[in-house]
């Protein structure tokens, strides 16, 4: 677990739960990290743990490819969605890419 006060949070949103691994998938993709099952285990093996009222209550992981970013995801009790930050350093390419994947899961849910 961690805090959420990480000075190189650059975008954040709340997803549908459902979406949060898709998600993952486009932001490791377009960041050159090579995203596989161990990673979604951690990520939702922690998620249950986690509360985005509590102050610690934010689950941190690192996506390290080619931009490197951390993942910090922390549940929202009682409703169907993950509220979502990444923090690190990203160009306005991959920034733009990384906001624009955020709108689409936050908006869009598999019938």
């Amino acid at each position: 677990m961690t805090t959420e006060g990480d000075d190189r949070v650059f975008s954040g949103h709340w997803v549908f739960e459902t979406n949060l691994r898709p998600l993952c998938e486009a932001v490791a993709h377009f960041t050159g990290y090579a995203f596989d099952d161990l990673d979604w285990q951690a990520i939702g093996g922690a998620l249950p743990a986690t509360d985005a009222g509590r102050h610690d209550g934010w689950y941190a992981y690192p996506l390290s490819g080619r931009v490197p970013l951390t993942l910090l995801v922390a549940a929202d009790p009682g409703s169907a969605v993950v509220l979502v930050r990444f923090a690190g350093e990203p160009g306005e390419a991959d920034r733009a890419r990384i906001e624009a994947a955020l709108h689409i899961f936050s908006t869009w849910a598999a019938p």
